[in-house]
């Protein structure tokens, strides 16, 4: 499991931008990353993050993005912060 952190543009935050995760059920990090990248552009990703928020459009900054291998943490990632590969 590929855990990516990523910056975004979000409307409620007062400097503008936020800082979340989201965890990738594979060992690749680069497969992770396009992942989360390509969910990001298609809406997947802040479908998934922010499921009772239709209005509001959310834009992820493609060069701040890192990962962390979380295999070996089992307890840490649960269903909410999984985006399906």
């Amino acid at each position: 499991m590929i855990r990516v952190y990523f910056v975004f543009e979000d409307p409620f935050d007062d400097s503008g931008i936020n800082l979340s995760f989201a965890d990738v059920p594979t060992t690749d990090p680069a497969k992770a990353l396009k992942r989360v990248h390509d969910a990001a552009h298609s809406g997947d990703l802040w479908e998934l993050l922010y499921p009772d928020d239709q209005e509001h459009t959310y834009s992820i900054l493609d060069n701040k993005m890192s990962y962390l291998d979380i295999s070996r943490l089992p307890n840490e990632s649960n269903a909410s912060t999984i985006l399906p590969v």
